[in-house]
């Protein structure tokens, strides 16, 4: 766990946004998902010497159910999560514009 936890947060950003079926990396709902590092902070991820919390947002129509996207993000960050636990919190659903436009929401 030499490395910096931004250095980890960027890189287990790049995992979880490589999943199929993520949006982008979400900020929080009630506190801000955040890892802070001297006077860096990177939103989305928040790295403990212990944990990896990944904030996402998912996009809709699900390529799969949610507990397995979950799933598949904590498969793909792990190997950047440098044996630390992880979490992944879905914290909302982004509707394609091709649906948002057949659908009145």
């Amino acid at each position: 766990m030499a490395e910096g936890l931004i250095t980890t947060a960027r890189a287990v950003s790049e995992a979880a946004l490589s999943t199929e079926g993520v949006h982008a990396l979400g900020g929080g709902t009630f506190a801000e998902a955040a890892t802070y590092e001297g006077s860096e902070k990177f939103v989305g991820v928040s790295v403990t010497e212990t944990e990896v919390e990944v904030h996402i947002v998912a996009k809709y129509p699900l390529a799969k159910p949610i507990p397995e996207l979950a799933k598949d993000i904590e498969k793909n960050v792990s190997p950047e999560s440098g044996g630390r636990r992880i979490s992944v919190v879905i914290e909302d659903i982004e509707v394609a514009e091709e649906v948002a436009d057949d659908v009145d929401l």
